[in-house]
C-alpha cells in the first residue's frame, strides 16, 4: 500500500510540473498568449490605418467576431493598396479573399513546412519576407490570439480543380454537365435526433466506385485536361455515335447518349496525382494507361491549380480514344457469372502458377470444357458493348498445359455471336466453318501457350449495351436486370468420324475479347 501510495503521490508531482511546463507551448500554438499585447487580432487589425480595406472586408464575412475570440489564429492582412482592385460589392469575392489569408494556429515566419489556410489551401513561407508569393511588409505582430502578418500584395488565390471550371467561362458546357449531378443530401452520420445536417454532394465526382474524384477537395492531387466549350461540343459528337441504345423513344436514346459519352470523355481526361509531359505514362481514373505522355498534353496551356495541374485544350483534344471509350472488351472464361454451359457440357476452372508449362494465362485462370458424346461448349457473356466494330478473338490454352502427352490434342470449334440489331431485336452471326485448335501444328512444331483465334472480324454493333458509372451508383437501380445482350457461344463440332480419328471434344479457354477497329 506504501509502495503504491509514494508512486501515486510522485505521478501526480510529474504530472503536474509537465502540465505547467507544456501549458506555454500549447497556449502559443492554440490559444490566447499571456504576456504580450492584449488586443485581439481584430482590435489590431482596426486600429492599423492601412488596413481598413482588409477590416471592412473582415465585417462584410462575419470573421471580425471570430478574431475576437479566445482561438489562436494567423492573419495575413494585405494593405489597402494591395487590396485596391478588391470589390467591396462582391460578397464572393470578398468570401474568398478573407478565408484565403487566414490560417487556424500560430504561424511565425520561422514555419517550416505546410500551413493550411481556413478555405482548406496549403501555403507555405519561402523564406521570412515572402509567404505564398505575397510579400510580408511586417511580421510577426503579437495579438492576443495569434499573430499578423502585413503584406504589400494578396496572396495568389489558386481555385481548385472545381471551383476553376466552374469560374472559367472557357469551360462553362463541362461545368454544366458536372452540375447536374450537384445535391444536398442528409447526412445520417453528422445529424442527431434534434438537428438534421445536410452536406452538398455530386455523384459524378464523388461516389466512391464510379465517381471521377473529388475534385474540390484541397487534400487530393489532380491532373486535368480541360476542354474549351468548343472542343467540348465537338468531341461529343464525334464519340457520341458509339453510346447509342436501343430505344423506341429517341429522345430518352439521345439524353442516354449525351450523359454517357459526357462521362467517358471526362473520365478519360481526368488523371490522379501531378504528371507533366515528363512522365512515363499517365493512368486515367477510369485506370486506362496512356503512352507517350508528351504527344499527349502538347500545345495546352498549363494552369497551376490548388489542388493540381489542368491543361487547357482551346482548340482541339491530342485524341486517344483507347483512354476515353475505345477499349477492349474481356470476358474471362472462368468466371462464374461470365457463361453458361450448354446442355451435356461440363466446365472446370482451372488455375497457372510460376511453374506452370503454360505462362501467360489471364487472372492465372482458365475454363476447361468438355462433354461427352455430344457437341458441348458454353456461351460468354460480353458486358459494356458499345456501337462500333470490332474484332472477336477467342484465346484458348494450349493442350500442353496438361502435360507434354496431350500436347498433340486436337478438336474442331464454332463460333456463334449474339447482339442487339438496330431494331432492338436479336441478331446472330455464325461461324459454322470448323476451326481446329490443337497444341502442335501440321509439322509437328509446338504452338504458342495462349492460342488466339480471330472468330469475327470487323463486326459492326449497331446499338450500344452499356450501363454507365453514375446509372450504376443510383441505388434504385440496383434491382434492375443487366445481363449483357452481346454474346460468344464456343462450341466443339466434332463428329463421329473425327472422333476416330483422335479428335476430342474438349477445349481450354482464357478469355473472349472485343477488339475495337481503329477507323482513324
Amino acid at each position: 500500500m506504501r509502495r503504491d501510495t509514494i508512486f501515486v503521490v510522485l505521478t501526480a508531482i510529474v504530472g503536474m510540473w509537465a502540465s505547467t511546463a507544456c501549458t506555454s507551448d500549447w497556449d502559443d500554438h492554440y490559444g490566447r498568449q499571456a504576456g504580450v499585447n492584449a488586443q485581439s487580432l481584430m482590435d489590431v487589425i482596426e486600429a492599423d490605418a492601412q488596413l481598413s480595406r482588409f477590416s471592412m472586408a473582415l465585417k462584410r464575412t462575419g470573421m471580425d467576431s471570430v478574431l475576437r475570440a479566445d482561438q489562436t489564429y494567423t492573419v495575413w492582412a494585405p494593405t489597402d493598396e494591395a487590396l485596391a482592385a478588391l470589390d467591396l460589392a462582391d460578397d464572393a469575392a470578398i468570401r474568398r479573399t478573407v478565408m484565403n489569408h487566414i490560417a487556424r494556429f500560430s504561424y511565425p515566419t520561422s514555419t517550416t513546412g505546410n500551413v493550411v489556410m481556413l478555405n482548406g489551401k496549403t501555403m507555405r513561407y519561402t523564406s521570412a519576407a515572402v509567404f505564398n508569393e505575397a510579400t510580408i511588409a511586417e511580421a510577426n505582430i503579437a495579438a492576443a490570439n495569434g499573430l499578423l502578418h502585413k503584406l504589400s500584395a494578396q496572396i495568389p488565390y489558386r481555385y481548385n480543380l472545381r471551383e476553376l471550371m466552374d469560374a472559367d467561362s472557357r469551360f462553362a458546357k463541362l461545368a454544366a454537365f458536372v452540375a447536374r449531378f450537384d445535391q444536398r443530401v442528409y447526412d445520417e452520420r453528422r445529424s442527431t435526433s434534434r438537428d438534421s445536417v445536410f452536406v452538398d454532394y455530386n455523384a459524378l465526382l464523388q461516389d466512391p466506385k464510379y465517381g471521377v474524384g473529388d475534385l474540390a477537395d484541397e487534400d487530393s492531387l489532380f491532373t486535368m485536361i480541360l476542354p474549351t466549350d468548343a472542343v467540348w461540343q465537338t468531341e461529343l459528337e464525334r464519340i457520341g455515335a458509339a453510346f447509342t441504345p436501343y430505344s423506341a423513344d429517341a429522345r430518352a436514346a439521345d439524353s442516354v447518349r449525351h450523359v454517357q459519352a459526357a462521362q467517358a470523355l471526362l473520365g478519360g481526361l481526368t488523371f490522379r496525382g501531378i504528371a507533366d509531359d515528363a512522365a512515363d505514362s499517365l493512368v486515367t481514373v477510369t485506370g486506362r494507361t496512356i503512352k507517350p505522355v508528351k504527344a499527349y498534353l502538347e500545345g495546352y496551356e498549363r494552369i497551376q491549380a490548388s489542388n493540381g495541374i489542368v491543361y487547357v485544350a482551346s482548340t482541339a483534344l491530342n485524341r486517344n480514344d483507347a483512354c476515353v471509350w475505345r477499349h477492349v472488351l474481356t470476358t474471362e472464361a472462368e468466371e462464374l457469372d461470365s457463361r453458361v454451359a450448354m446442355a451435356g457440357s461440363n466446365c472446370y476452372v482451372r488455375n497457372t502458377n510460376a511453374v506452370s508449362r503454360v505462362q501467360g494465362v489471364s487472372e492465372n485462370s482458365y475454363l476447361e470444357v468438355t462433354s461427352g458424346n455430344v457437341d458441348g461448349g458454353s456461351t460468354f457473356y460480353v458486358a459494356g458493348s458499345l456501337a462500333t466494330t470490332y474484332d472477336v478473338y477467342v484465346d484458348f490454352v494450349n493442350p500442353v498445359v496438361d502435360g507434354e502427352n496431350v500436347a498433340a490434342e486436337r478438336t474442331k470449334v464454332t463460333f456463334q455471336l449474339m447482339y442487339r440489331g438496330a431494331n432492338g431485336r436479336a441478331t446472330a452471326k455464325n461461324q459454322n466453318t470448323p476451326t481446329e485448335i490443337t497444341g502442335i501444328d501440321a509439322d509437328g512444331v509446338l504452338q504458342p501457350g495462349i492460342i488466339s483465334v480471330k472468330a469475327f472480324e470487323a463486326v459492326a454493333l449497331p446499338v450500344s449495351d452499356f450501363y454507365d458509372g453514375m446509372w450504376h451508383a443510383d441505388p434504385t437501380h440496383a434491382a434492375f436486370e443487366t445481363t449483357p445482350t452481346t454474346t460468344l457461344k464456343v462450341q466443339t463440332r466434332v463428329t463421329a468420324a473425327d472422333a476416330r480419328n483422335g479428335y476430342v471434344r474438349k477445349f481450354r479457354i482464357d478469355r473472349v475479347r472485343l477488339v475495337p477497329v481503329d477507323d482513324n
